[in-house]
């Protein structure tokens, strides 16, 4: 009988580590308190402790670890307030089974809502129906879309994103010239529709000549290792163009081979910033900076506190990219190498936004 108690118990201890680990490989992962539950009305006329998931597919960047900061800080605020009673971040590394089993783990938790950044537009849609039927609503950020109908989404028009840097290098170039493009993570919905705005723009202009294509996968590491490899076999390069988080590697890529740096476009990431900065002090170099902004994911924290609270919430909201330009850059010369050049908003801006079906793209 001893023996048969002690293995349930390490069991139930076991059961309780797997959950905490599921963010392991560089995650940043809050515990959820033993009070989980969805809001719900008890007999006693009482509210169930709420406990927000956010399973992000990837953390390996300076872009999504200031999205997991915002939303620290603002879960931060809604423990202490009582809003809510804690928050758990899980971390999937890119694997999209293991975002799947991450997800799944949260429902079984009991979770009272989740916020997905998604690795894929389609591989989450069953885990999606699971929370759904569980009684949990899914909120969907940043890489969206999904195909699921059962999400509310928070997406970006991210081909407006890259088509504002195309047509800016098209002016630059006036219409001709050598340009590398750098995509993000191969296969995600996010990089497919950052790359079509770009290629809608170049093909228009057949003296634009797109001489290379790397997946950067959103990091300037990634990205200066890929363009230090090509570039002795590529003609004069022009412009690089990328989806965030990759330009300065991009820049220290050339730098290295001892060439100019060509017009490069920028995503709002510190680094980049100073640097352009300090190159427009010297010899006058301009550009431009578009990005999606780190801050959605909180933004989905308010529409799940929302939809827990009975509100009508639309099942699609687009949040706003944001632009720097020449003019704007002083504002944001000086950010940290690994900061990102975003607004960052309130509940009542999501409601008036988002709720409420506004957007667009802000500068």
């Amino acid at each position: 009988m001893f023996k048969n108690k002690l293995f349930i118990a390490s069991a139930l201890i076991i059961s309780m580590l797997g959950l905490a680990a599921c963010g392991s490989g560089g995650a940043s992962n809050t515990a959820a308190s033993g009070n989980t539950g969805v809001q719900a009305d008890q007999k006693d006329g009482k509210k169930k402790d709420i406990v927000i998931g956010f399973s992000n597919s990837f953390n390996g960047n300076s872009y999504r670890q200031v999205m997991e900061n915002y939303f620290k800080e603002t879960a931060d605020e809604m423990k202490k307030s009582g809003e809510i009673s804690d928050y758990v971040i899980v971390e999937a590394n890119n694997n999209i089974n293991q975002q799947i089993t991450q997800i799944e783990n949260l429902i079984l938790k009991k979770v009272s809502a989740i916020i997905v950044d998604p690795g894929s537009g389609t591989a989450l849609d069953g885990a999606i129906a699971k929370a759904t039927a569980a009684g949990i609503p899914v909120i969907v950020v940043n890489d969206g879309p999904v195909t699921s109908k059962d999400a509310y989404q928070i997406n970006f028009d991210l081909s407006e994103i890259t088509r504002i840097q195309a047509e800016y290098v098209v002016k630059r170039l006036n219409g001709k010239g050598n340009v590398i493009i750098m995509r993000g993570v191969a296969g995600t919905e996010a990089d497919k529709q950052l790359h079509e705005g770009y290629t809608k723009v170049f093909e228009k202009y057949p003296d634009i000549k797109v001489v290379a294509t790397v997946n950067a996968d959103w990091t300037n590491t990634v990205a200066q290792t890929k363009i230090a490899a090509i570039l002795p076999s590529l003609p004069n390069v022009d412009a690089v163009v990328g989806q965030g988080g990759d330009d300065y590697g991009a820049i220290q890529a050339f730098e290295a081979a001892g060439k100019p740096v060509p017009l490069v476009t920028g995503g709002n990431r510190g680094n980049f910033l100073t640097w352009w900065s300090e190159q427009n002090k010297k010899n006058g170099y301009t550009t431009i900076s578009v990005a999606a902004n780190p801050w959605v994911a909180t933004a989905g924290l308010h529409v799940a506190m929302d939809i827990l609270n009975g509100k009508k919430v639309p099942k699609v909201m687009i949040m706003p990219s944001f632009t720097v330009t020449q003019d704007d850059l002083p504002k944001y010369a000086n950010l940290e190498a690994t900061a990102v050049a975003s607004p960052k908003y309130d509940k009542a801006w999501v409601e008036a936004n988002l709720v409420n079906q506004t957007g667009g793209s802000q500068k």
